[in-house]
């Protein structure tokens, strides 16, 4: 802005103080100066005119004159032969001629033209035809021919002296038009000249500045500074191209400043969303040093640590710098607190040199650090809280499997283990004790397998968290003990029950399939889950021999434990026959 400020005085000071007047002044205006010529112009055409108009009522009687004095020359002559004829003066021809010739004479010179003619020859030859006319008129017939011949001479000489006088003016009047034509020329070629330097030359400089302004150009300057109005425009236009071009450089300025903001923002929500990326990754719980230094360079200056209060979050890897090596007497601290809902987790510091002042969007980005931080603090705890949690839930699951299944086949195994022991104390019949012996083993065996089932569900369990991933495992798995195709039709959504919800119907599935693979003799069997409404409704069927009648006791327990497993789903599990043949097990609880 200073460097414009700088230019604006410049271009006043070589513009001058002219650039700022309203309108030129009436000697210089371009309308003063035409109207000028044209009065020039005017005037000698006037001139022109006027002059013709005398010159021309000057010879109005020229020619009439001529011709009188002309026909006085004739008459001359006439009195000449009158007088040669009229010797003795008895006839009186001569009196007329003589008459005749006073009376053209008299109307020639006293008819007005001693007063329209100003010739002093003209006048002297005037003079002496008067004078030889009264000599001969006072005695003409002394007269000789000579004398009348030299009168008649002289008249000759003054047709002559009025051809000449015309002539004169003739003349007078060609040198008026020609000067004047003279005049108006070299008047039309100077206007042509001023015309061409004041005003089409300006022009073009002016259209070529308003061209070159219309693609952008503004340092195009304007030669034509005079005081008249073209001038005035001039300067108008290079004031006018100045402001445009200190408007285009101030809209430039913003623009560079809006596009570096752009980019200062694009790259602090590049780091953040890094930042973001890392810290919400289950996995690695880390922001390394790469995002810090990162973040330094947005700020543009200072150093970044990160400063934790809790020794018990160890989970998150910080980029932590020295806190003793701040150097406070060059360097100002700011702080930016981690904290959540009321929980404070520590800090993110900022070491800024003491002659830098730190801009709103810098403070703003290190704040929404500080919030993504205690965000990811915050749910690095809810992670934790959550699988202690999961932790001691498993390990009720697992409790409570162990009770409903293995522990009551330890309780059977040891009533049986009492019952032998009180067979061979009474000294029993072998047959009795063999029998004890043999429900002791199927307890055995029946539990073996139901800690197998507990080993593989808590497996299935942990490798596929997905219900249905389990299921399709499960029905893959005995599909191949069973030599026969398990159908599975899964439509609940994912997610949609509880843990305990789906160990149970696992179970619950388990339980039947293994009964269909020891039991049922079928050649097709399937797995139905749904959900309608807000209940989940379970179907296990089979094509195979239908239900025993000493289902339970060829079951032991696992029939019992289903039917436990059902009532904590708040649910009776019931068992019908399947069309045309088989059995199916049935199962609806509300979630």
């Amino acid at each position: 802005m200073v460097n414009n400020e700088v230019g604006d005085m410049k271009i006043k000071q070589n513009l001058g103080e002219s650039l700022y007047i309203d309108e030129p002044t009436s000697s210089s205006s371009l309308v003063a100066s035409a109207g000028q010529f044209m009065a020039i112009i005017i005037t000698l055409g006037l001139f022109s005119m006027i002059s013709s108009i005398l010159v021309a009522e000057s010879l109005s009687g020229d020619a009439e004159r001529i011709n009188r004095a002309g026909s006085m020359r004739m008459q001359a002559i006439r009195v000449s032969r009158a007088n040669l004829i009229d010797q003795d003066g008895s006839r009186p021809i001569l009196s007329q001629e003589i008459q005749v010739f006073e009376n053209k004479l008299s109307h020639l010179f006293f008819g007005g033209i001693a007063s329209t003619i100003d010739d002093p020859e003209v006048i002297a030859q005037h003079q002496k035809i008067l004078s030889s006319w009264d000599a001969i008129k006072q005695s003409p017939q002394t007269t000789s021919v000579e004398d009348f011949d030299r009168f008649t001479i002289k008249i000759d000489k003054l047709v002559n002296l009025l051809q000449m006088e015309s002539e004169k003016k003739l003349s007078l009047l060609r040198l008026i038009q020609g000067i004047t034509l003279f005049s108006i020329l070299i008047v039309s070629a100077l206007v042509l000249f001023k015309l061409n330097r004041s005003l089409i030359i300006p022009l073009k400089q002016l259209v070529r500045v308003a061209s070159e302004a219309g693609k952008g150009n503004f340092n195009i300057k304007v030669d034509h500074i005079a005081d008249n109005e073209l001038g005035l425009l001039s300067r108008t236009i290079a004031h006018m191209s100045k402001q445009l071009e200190n408007t285009y450089q101030e809209f430039e300025d913003r623009v560079d400043k809006k596009t570096q903001e752009l980019t200062q923002s694009n790259q602090s929500l590049e780091v953040l969303y890094r930042a973001a990326s890392n810290l919400s990754n289950y996995e690695y719980h880390q922001i390394d040093q790469k995002i810090i230094q990162e973040l330094v360079q947005v700020l543009g200056y200072g150093k970044v640590s990160i400063v934790l209060c809790e020794k018990s979050i160890n989970n998150l890897t910080f980029y932590k710098a020295k806190t003793n090596t701040i150097d406070h007497q060059y360097m100002d601290v700011h702080q930016f607190v981690l904290e959540k809902r009321g929980r404070f987790f520590g800090d993110i510091v900022w070491q800024v040199p003491k002659h830098e002042t730190p801009e709103d969007w810098q403070k703003q980005l290190l704040q929404a650090m500080a919030d993504i931080v205690a965000t990811a603090i915050e749910l690095e705890q809810k992670k934790n809280t959550e699988n202690r949690l999961l932790i001691a839930e498993e390990r009720a699951v697992i409790a409570r499997e162990l009770h409903d299944s293995l522990a009551q086949s330890l309780s059977f195994l040891k009533v049986q283990m009492s019952l032998l022991t009180r067979k061979m104390q009474k000294g029993l019949p072998e047959e009795q004790v063999n029998e004890t012996i043999n429900d002791i083993k199927q307890g055995l065996n029946h539990a073996y397998l139901q800690l197998r089932e507990l080993l593989t569900t808590f497996r299935l369990k942990l490798d596929d968290p997905s219900l249905e991933n389990a299921l399709q495992g499960t029905v893959a798995e005995f599909a191949e003990k069973c030599q026969h195709a398990i159908e599975l039709n899964f439509e609940i959504p994912q997610n949609y029950l509880t843990a305990n919800q789906e160990i149970h119907v696992l179970q619950i599935i388990r339980e039947s399939l293994s009964n269909v693979h020891r039991h049922a003799e079928a050649s097709l069997a399937g797995v139905n889950l749904i959900k309608e409404d807000d209940k989940i409704k379970l179907a296990i069927w089979d094509n195979g021999r239908g239900l025993p009648s000493n289902l339970e006791q060829q079951g032991h327990f696992g029939l019992g434990i289903m039917k436990e497993r059902a009532k904590s789903l708040n649910s009776v599990l019931a068992f019908e026959p399947n069309s045309p043949s088989g059995t199916k097990v049935l199962l609806e609880f509300i979630h």
